[in-house]
């Protein structure tokens, strides 16, 4: 076989409300790109007193509060914004008579919402940001008022990324099931993080990142990590990733990676909330109560990817969830190789394996899978074969290591010159750009040793 011998959440809902009305059809003003900066930047941070500005803040939105005790438009972003305020420990009582009746005008408007689009689909940008409210209200929005929003919210799958994402944060914020399908959609939105904007690769880490936590999916932390690196190294010299809303959504999807190994190379926490902090106005807003929601949300601790309260969770908790790892529709899943005790996340590397079958790839199978460092290619297929039936391969022993010449059902043809090739790319392979033979792996599948983000591809095709 030639390859072997030769190779919270406010902010998410303002960016919600105007980064959403952006299709992913449209030029992003500003994109992910997959290069290092050709110079490392070195912020010089002084410390603020964060929990001034945060007070100054909520006293800004409370001003703000019209007469039938919500905020127009951005009450549900407002209540989202001081329920994270509140769970960071800050003075805002919540079960004061006002709080409870913004509350109420809130419920309100989103039965005048679904009372409006009782035969059309209610805007899912806008259904989203109510279910997260809920949540982080401590609500069931699957049993509001006998509706249930997380069924509408899932009932009909948006096909931009970033809208898309946004529902599935909303809908795992709730502890609802997520769909197999819907998390290979963020996984491949992730992979491809270079053609996507900034709040899209942000929304997509804080929906994967939910879904981790929730749903107990630990084997998709290692496939969060790459876009959050690509994300990360995207930060301004001025500590900004561009406009507010982008910063303040930015912040909330690297939260968790500040403190990560290495973390620190790519972007700086303290400098991106200087920066926010710096373009506070005199009033204590950042010049409407949507961005200053955004601005808040950033700025204190809580997490866009786990809105709920703790106290929370036996009202809203959903043992439903359908294993991933365990297979079901489609061709894309996930594998990983089960491991007892505390292994450190260090100890194991994410990758994807990719069989492709004909020249003109007829047949396309992708397996995302985690495995302890330092483990052989063979090792790797000896893993996924037990996996999917797809992935079952035979090989001959040689003394020089293991030849494969049947995988997938297909054997080598060396009359017809039809061969496996074994390939070690950089991206995940995409049949509309194939890769070339310079990509072929220089070892067998004895001494090809898995690399982390790497991505390797068996293709059976004529030579």
């Amino acid at each position: 076989m030639l390859s072997h011998t030769l190779p919270p959440l406010c902010a998410l809902l303002v960016v919600a409300s105007t980064a959403i009305a952006q299709t992913e059809t449209e030029a992003p003003t500003t994109r992910a790109a997959s290069s290092t900066p050709a110079s490392t930047v070195l912020w010089e941070t002084e410390p603020l007193n964060e929990g001034q500005a945060i007070q100054k803040a909520l006293q800004y939105l409370l001003n703000h509060r019209q007469l039938d005790w919500g905020w127009g438009n951005d009450t549900h972003h407002v209540m989202l914004t001081l329920q994270l305020a509140n769970n960071t420990g800050k003075e805002i009582e919540q079960q004061s008579l006002e709080m409870q009746l913004s509350a109420k005008q809130m419920e309100i408007e989103i039965l005048l919402m679904m009372s409006k689009h009782h035969e059309s689909p209610p805007p899912l940008g806008r259904l989203a940001a109510y279910t997260l409210a809920l949540g982080a209200l401590c609500k069931d929005p699957r049993s509001f008022h006998g509706r249930d929003l997380v069924s509408a919210l899932l009932h009909r799958e948006p096909p931009h990324d970033l809208e898309f994402a946004y529902a599935t944060l909303a809908a795992c914020s709730s502890a609802a099931h997520v769909r197999r399908r819907h998390i290979r959609r963020l996984l491949d939105i992730a992979n491809a993080a270079a053609d996507h904007s900034l709040d899209t690769i942000s929304m997509v880490i804080l929906a994967l990142r939910c879904v981790v936590q929730d749903h107990r999916h630990r084997s998709l932390l290692h496939f969060v990590r790459r876009p959050m690196a690509g994300l990360a190294r995207q930060q301004h010299p001025d500590g900004s990733f561009g406009s507010l809303t982008t910063t303040a959504l930015a912040i909330q999807a690297l939260e968790e990676s500040d403190s990560g190994p290495g973390a620190q190379q790519h972007w700086s926490l303290p400098a991106a909330r200087k920066w926010l902090v710096e373009r506070q106005a005199a009033d204590g807003g950042w010049g409407d109560v949507q961005s200053t929601a955004a601005a808040v949300a950033a700025l204190t601790p809580a997490s866009l990817a786990a809105v709920r309260p703790p106290h929370c969770s036996d009202k809203l908790l959903d043992t439903r969830h359908e294993p991933f790892e365990n297979g079901g529709d489609g061709n894309l899943k996930v594998a990983y190789q089960a491991h007892t005790g505390n292994d450190s996340d260090a100890r194991n590397v994410s990758f994807t394996y990719t069989l492709w079958l004909g020249t003109n790839v007829t047949e396309n199978y992708t397996l995302y899978m985690v495995s302890p460092r330092n483990v052989s290619f063979y090792h790797v297929m000896q893993q996924a074969a037990e996996q999917e039936p797809q992935f079952k391969f035979s090989a001959s022993s040689w003394p020089n290591g293991h030849y494969v010449h049947t995988l997938a059902g297909h054997a080598e043809e060396p009359l017809g010159y039809h061969y496996w090739l074994l390939y070690r790319l950089p991206e995940l392979p995409d049949p509309a750009s194939p890769p070339g033979n310079q990509l072929v792996a220089p070892v067998g599948v004895d001494d090809l040793l898995v690399e982390d983000g790497e991505h390797y591809l068996f293709w059976y095709k004529k030579l």
